[in-house]
């Protein structure tokens, strides 16, 4: 759960005093950025990437595109699921030196193939 800024949630943490900064680059879901009730910071945080581990497992992965209907369904699923997730790193490197711009055409080209509609430009 991520409070983001100026919605009913945040100002509801922060009359609570439970904002813990305002360092707006980690309002993204994946860092703890208040006081949690009922466990530390730490707890939640592991709590979270435990999850996100053990969602993205290969064989949850495999087992999610096995339950689509058919075989395109299924390579969507395992193009977005497996070359999302599981690369993520590499997508955030790429989005944070501002590189992603170069690589749009491709990925629309992608997405349009696994989507069956067709890639703009």
């Amino acid at each position: 759960m991520t409070p983001y800024p100026s919605t009913g949630l945040w100002k509801q943490m922060e009359a609570e005093d439970r904002i813990v900064h305002r360092d707006w680059d980690l309002y993204d879901t994946r860092h703890v950025v208040h006081r949690p009730e009922g466990m530390t910071s730490r707890q939640l945080e592991d709590g979270y990437w435990r999850a996100y581990r053990d969602f993205y497992r290969w064989s949850n992965i495999w087992r999610g595109a096995a339950a689509q209907p058919g075989t395109h369904e299924r390579l969507r699923h395992l193009a977005y699921a497996g070359g999302w997730k599981k690369f993520e790193p590499a997508w955030d490197a790429l989005i944070r030196s501002r590189n992603v711009v170069r690589a749009m055409p491709m990925l629309e080209r992608t997405l349009a193939a696994f989507g069956g509609g067709r890639a703009h430009g």
